[in-house]
Order: C-alpha cells, then structure tokens, then sequence
C-alpha cells in the first residue's frame, strides 16, 4: 500500500498520463484480500478517501484491474 505522502509527492512530481498503483489487494474490506489481508482498515480508507478526493480535484483518473476475486489492482492515472 502506497502511503499517503508518497502518493502526493507523485502527484507534484508527475505529468499527465503517467501511473502509479497506490493499492492492490481488495480496498472495500482488506480483512478478505488473498494478498497481505490487513485489519488496518482505517490506514486502507484514508487512503481511499484521499485518492478519490485527488479524484474529485480532476487531478487524477482512477482504474482498477482486477488480478482474481479480492485480488484487485488500484491504479491512478495523472490527468
């Protein structure tokens, strides 16, 4: 997991159209992830939360591939 600072500081380092995979495993209930399940639950959605407000700001896009069931990989895309 990708922390918050380190996801900012991409954001000022980055240019439109570059990626980076701030999350991978299943972020709507980490406890049931096959990869590294976390009881961190908070830690996974202030990530989220501060993502999507990234998101919000229309200073990223947000992607997702999907690895296998619970197994995701969160994607953000420089806009």
């Amino acid at each position: 997991m990708l922390s918050i600072k380190n996801f900012d500081d991409w954001i000022n380092k980055s240019i439109p159209g570059n990626k980076i995979s701030y999350y991978r495993g299943f972020m709507f209930d980490p406890g049931m992830q096959k990869l590294s399940p976390t009881l961190d639950e908070r830690r996974v959605r202030n990530l989220r939360n501060h993502v999507y407000k990234a998101h919000e700001k229309k200073w990223v896009t947000l992607l997702q591939k999907k690895h296998a069931d619970f197994d995701y990989e969160y994607i953000a895309v420089r806009l």
